[in-house]
């Protein structure tokens, strides 16, 4: 089955990288009003996002380019501490409450 979803650039060279990318960028969207992201609670603009304009841009270079980014993404994905930073709002969400709070 061919996809006919056309929501992503022209220019973009690979698209899982870019698909990444927003999603990461539309978490870590922006700093809550005491300068830390609103995602992560880390100091604005947290590593998170900063991974992934990176991410990005390289997305549109070329494949050897995209792809050291995409493995970049992923391997920080992997490390215990970062998980909540890149897939999730804190521990419990993104105000950090318990899951009884």
């Amino acid at each position: 089955m061919v996809s006919t979803d056309h929501t992503e650039p022209t220019d973009v060279v690979d698209h899982l990288l870019w698909r990444d990318a927003q999603t990461m960028l539309g978490r870590h969207a922006q700093p809550d009003h005491d300068g830390r992201c609103v995602w992560c609670g880390s100091q604005w603009p947290c590593q998170p996002r900063r991974l992934a304009q990176r991410a990005e841009a390289a997305s549109r270079r070329p494949w050897r380019e995209a792809w050291t980014a995409r493995h970049d993404l992923n391997g920080l994905r992997a490390l215990p501490g970062w998980r909540d930073d890149l897939g999730g709002p804190g521990r419990w969400g993104p105000t950090n409450r318990g899951p009884f709070d």
